[in-house]
């Protein structure tokens, strides 16, 4: 982690944020922007002033959108905001989220893996147009969902939205949601007589997104914006919330397009949310009941797993909601291991029957009646798997302790190209080929292709991370300014092509948000024509610089079946089984993307390629 820092870390704070703590953050916290009388507004809980921006725009910063989720509200359904009294100061983002401290807090490493955020986190951020009041005609709204593994992340990185909102006229928002043991938990002893079905659903982030675009739907029109046109929009995990709110029926008519920007597609059974590792249905190993064991054992209550098991047996169900509920944040979050990027994984986006659909959240657009077929934008990075890598010691040595080289060039960009290229079979083609299918032709599909990072010596930046997971952001939001640059990518040589890049892709974008499509002739950019069948005809829209072929459409095709076929005969590795046999593994066998094959797959392509080593063994070198 330490060694990539100089790289993620972002050039500047984001506007209006202050450090996380850990606990509740102050209404008004000391750190604030100036306040502009001319922004107040009026909202159902009360009037509220913002300040001024860049680009001539307000922005109204840390509205709370739902009850503090705390005490016996931890682990239910958001609650609709209460009103205030008297104006309220909307000039300081409101706190983050409960996670483990890292790069996407901007917390110096000795903070990394730390609890940081508070529990208190539901509030939202609204960019207008300077002009733009319930008095004007209503403009198109933009609701940005942050990504971050739904375990980290805050929407206070993201102020840079408002260069969207001063030079493409539109209203922007971004909102927190609970993340992680906070957000996704479903542990049946919590529930009580009087719960909903949506208390009792464990989807509680996916719970306060819709929250949030409820007040949305009652609130925009006094910043000018239309309630009736909302586009969703957002990265990594904040696509993959962009798929769960497209086949919630919960989110019904609080949006009309939307965009997913490097998605992921998976979600959890609620056996995986809530039993045991070695159930006959196995949990995850930060399943509800595991964590129970846990924090029993942490407690002192338990001398080990089996003490707390037994123990857990033999608790009425009220003694375990009491003990679950008092316990602190930070108690909470003790037993979660950082992982990479100091994110963790356990189960989110519950099938849980109400909330989401019962089966695995891929399969739903697969009927245009379990999804809501709004107009929708679907890409990848080129090269988005090089985040990872970058970090993982088998790809690359610490020069100094902290230089990132890598071990083998061409090792690395053969990973690089098959993983990335899963991650964009599973998050994009796949579903918008399903959404086709199902009935629905509004889907367009694109790749971000820019990879002019300064040519560091040894480092290599350009091949280290090319076109890397979240490098568009920045090109989506018009930010040539560098104030979102998390690889220290920009440079006054490469503004011209950054610039061509980032007025292709806003320009889509928020055209695609005024009128429901991306367009393009008209407003002097390629056509974007839409997904289709037929694999032989320009259906991918490229964003790159004119120097590397320009944005353009292009014929192109892939599919696991295709990557697994070219893995099997690719030459590069002829002399090399071991490799062929590990790639495969990442890709098909312990990887998200690749669908978890059982290890007989690996194993048979072991025997043809006549790899006799132990293929399981293969996992120990692999980068979750």
């Amino acid at each position: 982690m330490p060694a990539l820092a100089y790289f993620l870390l972002p050039q500047k704070s984001a506007p209006g944020a202050t450090p996380p703590s850990g606990k509740a953050r102050p209404q008004q916290p000391e750190v604030a922007q100036e306040v502009a009388p001319e922004s107040l507004r009026r909202t159902e809980q009360g009037e509220v002033v913002g300040c001024a921006g860049l680009h001539n725009t307000h922005a109204w910063l840390g509205l709370p959108y739902a009850q503090p989720p705390v005490g016996p509200l931890r682990w239910k359904a958001p609650r609709p905001a209460l009103a205030w009294t008297g104006v309220r100061q909307a000039v300081a983002c409101g706190a983050p989220a409960m996670q483990l401290g890292g790069i996407a807090l901007e917390l110096p490493p000795d903070q990394w893996g730390k609890p940081a955020g508070a529990e208190d986190c539901l509030t939202l951020n609204v960019f207008a147009p300077q002009h733009a009041d319930a008095a004007t005609a209503a403009l198109p709204v933009m609701f940005w969902i942050h990504g971050g593994a739904n375990s980290s992340g805050t929407a206070a990185t993201y102020t840079t939205l408002r260069n969207l909102a001063g030079r493409d006229q539109v209203i922007v928002v971004s909102a927190n949601y609970r993340l992680g043991i906070f957000g996704w938990f479903s542990l049946e002893e919590l529930a009580r007589e009087d719960d909903t079905p949506a208390d009792r659903s464990g989807n509680f982030g996916t719970l306060d997104l819709v929250a949030a675009l409820h007040w949305v739907k009652r609130n925009i029109a006094a910043f000018g914006g239309d309630p009736d046109n909302v586009t969703i929009f957002g990265e990594s995990a904040g696509g993959q919330n962009v798929y769960s709110l497209l086949a919630s029926p919960l989110a019904a008519g609080l949006f009309h397009k939307a965009i997913a920007q490097s998605p992921i597609v998976t979600s959890h059974s609620l056996a995986q949310a809530r039993n045991y590792r070695n159930d006959t249905e196995p949990g995850h190993t930060l399943s509800s009941r595991e964590l129970l064991c846990a924090w029993l054992q942490r407690d002192g209550r338990a001398a080990n797993r089996e003490a707390a098991r037994a123990l857990i047996a033999a608790m009425p169900a009220a003694d375990i909601e009491a003990f679950v509920r008092g316990l602190s944040a930070q108690a909470l979050l003790a037993p979660v291991k950082p992982g990479a990027l100091n994110f963790y994984e356990a189960p989110t986006v519950l099938q849980d029957g109400h909330v989401l659909p019962r089966g695995p959240l891929a399969e739903a657009f697969a009927d245009r009646s379990t999804y809501h077929a709004v107009p929708f934008i679907v890409g990848t990075n080129r090269d988005e798997y090089k985040l990872f890598m970058s970090n993982n010691p088998d790809y690359v040595r610490m020069m100094f302790g902290k230089l990132p080289v890598m071990r083998n060039r061409a090792r690395y960009q053969r990973h690089a190209a098959y993983m990335s290229a899963l991650w964009q079979t599973s998050g994009a083609l796949e579903p918008a080929s399903a959404m086709l299918a199902s009935g629905h032709p509004d889907v367009w599909v694109y790749r971000f292709d820019w990879d002019e990072q300064p040519a560091l010596p040894l480092i290599q930046p350009q091949v280290l991370l090319g076109a890397a997971h979240v490098l568009e952001m920045g090109f989506v939001f018009r930010d040539l300014d560098g104030e979102f640059d998390p690889f220290h990518s920009y440079t006054t040589a490469n503004l011209p092509g950054r610039k061509e890049v980032s007025d292709a892709m806003a320009g889509y974008w928020t055209h695609f948000a005024r009128h429901g499509e991306p367009g393009g002739a008209a407003d002097g950019r390629p056509e974007w024509a839409r997904w289709q069948q037929d694999a032989a005809q320009p259906r991918l829209m490229v964003f790159d610089t004119s120097a590397d072929g320009g944005t353009r459409m292009v014929v192109h095709h892939a599919s696991k079946a295709t990557l697994k076929a070219l893995l099997a005969d690719d030459a590069s590795m002829r002399h090399n089984p071991r490799e062929r046999c590990e790639l495969y593994g990442r890709m098909f066998v312990w990887s998200i993307f690749g669908g978890r094959e059982a290890p007989e797959a690996l194993a048979a392509l072991a025997n043809k390629h006549g790899y006799t080593g132990n293929t399981e063994a293969l996992r120990s070198t692999f980068w979750p």
